[in-house]
């Protein structure tokens, strides 16, 4: 046994010193910080000309996969771009929060009608947009409004309870939304059913 104790010290010395130093960079390794708001600015704003050009997939690709209510949001919106043409404009985009994990961007948007025989009450949305990671890409996750109102200024229904989100951006031909309780999404076309936060609209004619 003496004679193999040298042999065994020498191969397990350098294996054990290769552990340790994989163990010490892992364990100095810093966490990856939450990307330029570019990014998100970026992800708000396709989803705004995905609704314009009326391309049902690319609105659906930058919604995150597992939003609230990602498959009622693809029926809603498909049900929309039978009827209507619209124009949204966004403004004031500004980055709240950021982590690698999420980040809250508030935002402006207003919505116009230009074609479809759907009917549709123009409104500016006000909010924040909830985005979160989906294999690299950040999405949209749910929206928080916190003023709904007409081209005038003037509220258009009840903005919703501070804390309750609904599913993100695209607009839903529905009546503006209505508060519920905290964390339940608020829902702007049925109580019991949350669809998009912005922009609300009238229920297109029958």
């Amino acid at each position: 046994m003496d004679g193999h104790t040298p042999f065994m010290k020498s191969i397990f010395a350098p294996l054990f010193t290769v552990l340790f130093l994989a163990l010490l960079v892992s364990g100095c390794e810093k966490p990856q910080p939450p990307p330029d708001k570019t990014v998100f600015f970026q992800a708000i704003e396709d989803n705004v000309h995905a609704l314009e050009k009326k391309d049902l997939d690319a609105v659906m690709a930058t919604i995150h996969p597992k939003a609230p209510s990602f498959a009622s949001t693809r029926e809603i919106v498909g049900e929309m771009f039978k009827t209507l043409d619209l124009k949204c404009t966004l403004s004031d985009l500004q980055l709240v929060t950021a982590s690698p994990e999420e980040a809250r961007v508030s935002f402006s948007q207003k919505t116009e009608k230009t074609g479809g025989n759907g009917e549709f009450q123009n409104n500016i949305v006000k909010g924040v947009h909830i985005l979160r990671p989906d294999e690299g890409k950040w999405k949209i996750f749910n929206t928080i409004q916190t003023s709904v109102t007409g081209l005038d200024g003037k509220p258009l229904g009840t903005p919703e309870a501070t804390g309750a989100e609904s599913l993100p951006n695209p607009p839903a031909p529905s009546t503006p939304p209505t508060a519920e309780p905290a964390p339940a999404p608020a829902a702007p076309a049925e109580p019991a059913k949350p669809v998009p936060s912005a922009p609300p609209a009238e229920k297109p004619a029958q």
